[in-house]
């Protein structure tokens, strides 16, 4: 009994075709606060530099 459940629940999760499984890049899914390209956190800076200059003009 417990033999044949076993059997039915390796059947129900087993992928039948290998083709049919999703293949990735390997790579780590990373959340999207650390998916900033090295460009966009350049001109994050530049504009961060940017309102700290105006801010210190208006002092």
């Amino acid at each position: 009994m417990i033999r044949s459940v076993l059997s039915r629940l390796r059947e129900w999760i087993s992928v039948e075709d290998p083709e049919e499984r999703i293949e990735g890049s390997g790579a780590a899914i990373v959340s999207p606060q650390h998916r900033r390209s090295l460009e966009a956190e350049r001109e994050l800076d530049r504009l961060d530099n940017v309102t700290d200059t105006d801010r210190h003009r208006e002092r």
